[in-house]
Formats: structure tokens, sequence, C-alpha cells
């Protein structure tokens, strides 16, 4: 299993996934018309970096509400989740979850949603990522959006690049 990298439109700067965290949410992948949505958190060490280094994936949770086209966190348990991962020194910098579709792109529920968190941190956060799984590929498609707040809350789609066809230098000077 690999990492995988994403970059702003602008290539100034980019969030890398770790293969740890991409395999956690690989396992969730919707491929069968029973299997539900399932999602949780993202988290890396340094939240307010340039670029980010997502090494962990949390959820879902057993309170979860999940169907086949929805997917609603018990916030009890993600509240739980949070806290023992910043114990570890880990920040959450957003959410994942699946979809079932082969191109995922978030519905109006997950840019609500994603608002909703980015309020919850009362400023702490001016950026947060949403990523969704997709049910096709091997590895499975995955989307990655950042949400940031200015006046509103505005959506940039990433661009997921080979990490063999950038050099290890670029990913340092965007860091």
């Amino acid at each position: 299993m690999n990492n995988r990298l994403f970059f702003y439109p602008d290539y100034g700067s980019y969030v890398l996934f770790t293969a740890s965290a991409l395999e956690h949410m690989y396992r969730h992948v919707q491929r069968r018309l029973w299997q539900k949505e399932a999602g949780g958190e993202i988290y890396a060490i340094d939240p307010d970096a340039q670029s980010l280094i997502v090494t962990t994936a949390t959820g879902p949770n057993r309170g979860d509400r999940r169907t086949r086209h929805s997917y609603n966190p018990d916030i009890e348990a993600a509240a739980r989740d949070r806290e023992r991962q910043f114990a570890a020194g880990l920040h959450a910098v957003g959410l994942w979850h699946t979809h079932p579709e082969a191109d995922p792109s978030p519905s109006g529920q997950d840019r609500q949603t994603t608002k909703e968190y980015l309020s919850a941190f009362q400023r702490d956060r001016e950026r947060y990522l949403m990523v969704i799984v997709g049910n096709c590929g091997n590895p499975p498609n995955v989307k990655a959006w950042v949400a940031s707040r200015d006046a509103r809350v505005t959506w940039i789609e990433l661009a997921e690049e080979s990490i063999s066809s950038v050099s290890k230098s670029d990913l340092f000077r965007g860091a």
C-alpha cells in the first residue's frame, strides 16, 4: 500500500495521506449494494502547517447513523476519538467518508457538515478537509477538498499527483 499526494491548484501546498490512514478508509469502501456509508475524522501532527501529512483516520463508530447514502457520526464517540488522538499529539484536520459512486463528490449535506465542523472549531481552524472514498478502483478512487473560511466557506478541490512524479525537494519546499 502506498501514500497518496494531493495538491492545491497553485501547487503551493499539498496534503499527503499515509498508507496507514488510507488503509483504514479503504476497509470501508462500499463495493456491495448492502454496504452502508462509513466515515470518521482524519488527523495530522501540525494542523497549521502550510502542507499537511495525514497520518491517522478514525471511525466509523457503533453509534453512527449509517445508510447506503448517508453517514451521520455519533458526536460523543467522535469527541472521544479526538481526545484520544490529541493525547497522542494529533489534531483533527478533516472528515472522511465513503460514497457508493465511482467518482465521488460532496453532497449538500457533506458541505453543511463541513461548515458546521469549521464553526465548531471557533476560529481554531481556518481550513478543514473533506475526503470522499469512492467504490471503484484499486486502490479506491479518493477525492479531497479543502473547505476554508473567509467571509463564507469556500471549497477547493485538490488534484492527486503520483508521488513518483514529484521530487522530495518539491514536497519539502511546500511544507
